[in-house]
């Protein structure tokens, strides 16, 4: 979006042979053309890369029994750690498409999935973590760097662009992360 620092004459038409100074405002977009992805999206495709690997370690090491007939928590758990993943992908979708929404709603995943949920375990098995190692320090301290940072850099890309979001995604975004929460502690850790 171009935006014209000063007008060139009374009615802000240009007369012929000048010219004025235009300045771009930052965009939240991807055009999908090259790899040069806002730093929100970077961040926040970091921030989920070292969630889902965190994730996969808590099944991989047995935290959770699927064997046989699942409790209510444990499929609603899972399905919730699915329904966010699958809610990072729309919010990044949005957010790459200019929605000033999807990008706040990345941020909110970010603090309250990838930071909160799942870099704050490194309190029961801190580094040097014996269980999955050596992926799980990194998925922990991945976890706290990039969902700490993603919001941070959200809101940064949401002032630059001078973008007022929208409520519901990052109300979606919370509310799953809300949930997936509740139904995590009170699932039985095998």
């Amino acid at each position: 979006m171009k935006t014209p620092l000063s007008p060139a004459g009374p009615t802000g038409a240009v007369s012929a042979g000048s010219s004025t100074t235009v300045r771009h405002r930052p965009s939240l977009e991807w055009s999908g053309r090259d790899w040069r992805l806002p730093v929100w999206l970077w961040v926040g495709l970091a921030a989920m890369f070292f969630s889902v690997l965190h994730i996969v370690l808590d099944f991989g090491v047995g935290l959770f029994d699927l064997h046989g007939t699942l409790s209510l928590t444990e499929a609603t758990t899972i399905v919730g750690v699915a329904l966010i993943q699958l809610w990072w992908a729309i919010s990044f979708m949005a957010g790459a498409r200019g929605s000033g929404s999807g990008v706040a709603s990345a941020g909110v995943l970010g603090a309250g999935w990838a930071a909160l949920t799942n870099g704050f375990p490194i309190v029961y098995c801190p580094p040097v973590c014996e269980e999955a190692w050596p992926l799980s320090d990194p998925a922990h301290v991945g976890s706290i760097v990039f969902g700490v940072l993603l919001p941070v850099v959200a809101i940064w890309s949401l002032w630059r662009a001078r973008t007022r979001p929208g409520w519901f995604m990052p109300a979606v975004a919370a509310a799953l992360v809300v949930g997936t929460v509740v139904s995590l502690a009170n699932t039985p850790i095998t």
